[in-house]
């Protein structure tokens, strides 16, 4: 079995995906083309751990790792961003500019979010992977680029393909091989082992005195439900060591809030599963994460931090979803110049 750093856990899941990881780097090893990578899993899990991992592990470590987050990617700058332009190509382009692809030719291209890409877009990526070649915007001559492509998302693009939003021939290019990510309510006999390593880290960072966990620490962290998986779990373990003042951190320490009710989901997204079952998973996600924003005044910043996720990954579920503030809701103080339009969604601005 291969040493898996920052890949951290015991249990049966994260041993099976260590060995799929394993046999994917020994495949990759062999070949000249390394095949398209999936990272399926929900917010918080680890996708871009494991992503910048296998970059790590693989023969193109010494070439670029780029990683692009699809959901912040303006739609109008994501193509120039991704295939580059030539001088003159639009207004202001007053110098040529290599693409993304391009600045990772050699070396890995991580797509997060990639169910995000708009529908035009996907079309020219298709042709990118395939002939492992760019051309530049305004430019008349290809380029090579040649990327291991990986991409991750946390919504099921099989689903979202017989939706129309998503191009099946690019899924299949993206997804040659699939990795998912157990969520950690799956793998709870790894919150010590996890719970440890970022207390560990939170000391180092930031010069704190001796830390432990009482029982009780132990038992509140193992209870929770963790929405936001290890990343949210990372969150809860620095908050209370930067304002804990006792040698150990107790069950008072950490302010976890359930924010589930009976039958709710536990994260924002899910994966793959029965064409019923994801039906009925995406309306509770879409009611869990409406409860959330509206018991927070749709305040982006502070739900992002109680679900433990960034705040354009909430945004990026507002968009999917399609959510919209509640008619007379209060909206929080920190956003009281009012509403803007995103993407569909009202959002308090300034946030």
């Amino acid at each position: 079995m291969m040493e898996w750093p920052q890949l951290i856990g015991e249990s049966p899941p994260m041993r099976h995906l260590q060995s799929l990881l394993a046999q994917l780097l020994g495949r990759v090893a062999r070949g000249s083309r390394p095949p398209g990578v999936l990272i399926l899993g929900e917010t918080g899990t680890g996708k871009g751990v494991v992503a910048r991992l296998l970059h790590r592990m693989s023969s193109r470590a010494q070439a670029p790792f780029v990683d692009i987050n699809c959901a912040a990617l303006p739609e109008t700058l994501m193509e120039a961003e991704l295939f580059g332009f030539e001088r003159g190509a639009f207004t202001d382009a007053r110098h040529g500019k290599p693409g993304l692809f391009q600045m990772a030719h050699r070396g890995t291209l991580f797509l997060d979010e990639v169910a995000l890409l708009p529908l035009a877009l996907q079309a020219k990526l298709l042709t990118v992977f395939e002939e492992r070649a760019v051309r530049r915007l305004g430019a008349t001559e290809k380029e090579p680029a040649d990327a291991w492509v990986i991409s991750a998302t946390n919504v099921d693009l099989t689903r979202e393909g017989r939706g129309s939003c998503f191009r099946e021939d690019l899924y299949h290019r993206l997804a040659v091989m699939t990795v998912r990510m157990p969520p950690l309510r799956e793998r709870r006999e790894d919150i010590d082992l996890l719970a440890d390593y970022f207390l560990d880290r939170a000391r180092a960072d930031y010069g704190l005195p001796p830390l432990g966990f009482a029982p009780d620490a132990r038992e509140r962290l193992r209870a929770h439900s963790w929405p936001g998986n290890v990343r949210e779990l990372a969150n809860a373990v620095e908050r209370a060591a930067l304002l804990g003042d006792r040698p150990l951190l107790t069950a008072a320490s950490f302010d976890l809030v359930e924010y589930r009710r009976a039958g709710a989901p536990t994260a924002i997204a899910g994966v793959p599963g029965h064409p019923t079952a994801r039906a009925s998973r995406d309306d509770m996600q879409r009611e869990h994460l409406h409860q959330v924003l509206s018991e927070n005044g749709w305040n982006i910043s502070r739900v992002a931090r109680i679900l433990g996720v960034t705040r354009n990954t909430v945004r990026a579920h507002i968009r999917k979803f399609r959510l919209r503030v509640d008619a007379g809701l209060p909206i929080s103080p920190s956003s009281s110049s009012g509403l803007i339009r995103w993407n569909g969604a009202s959002l308090p601005s300034g946030l």
